[in-house]
């Protein structure tokens, strides 16, 4: 199973990006406001994560992923279309999330 990290504070793209992975079929672990960088990359190794969603800092979360073993981790923002993650991250078309759309 493909598991993701989400760093982000209540700004709704983390929330709506957790969401849409949820209903791929996609586990999520949603940290809140990310911190220090390093607790991020800490928590992304510690979950054994295929990916991470983070705003803020994305080259050194990546730097210090690469130091710990870990350089083959997927890093995105969590404002990116939902969809294109799922596909990017399982190789699979999605049909729109609730979270995508717009009446």
């Amino acid at each position: 199973m493909t598991r993701v990290v989400i760093a982000g504070g209540p700004d709704g793209d983390a929330d709506a990006l957790a969401r849409a992975l949820r209903d791929a079929g996609i586990e999520v672990v949603h940290i809140g406001a990310p911190g220090d960088p390093a607790q991020v990359a800490a928590v992304v190794v510690q979950e054994d994560a295929d990916a991470v969603a983070i705003r803020d800092a994305p080259a050194e979360i990546g730097e210090l992923l690469a130091a710990q073993g870990a350089e083959d981790v997927v890093i995105f923002r969590p404002e990116a279309k939902p969809a294109e993650i799922v596909e990017s991250l399982t190789g699979a078309r999605t049909p729109r999330s609730d979270a995508e759309r717009t009446t």
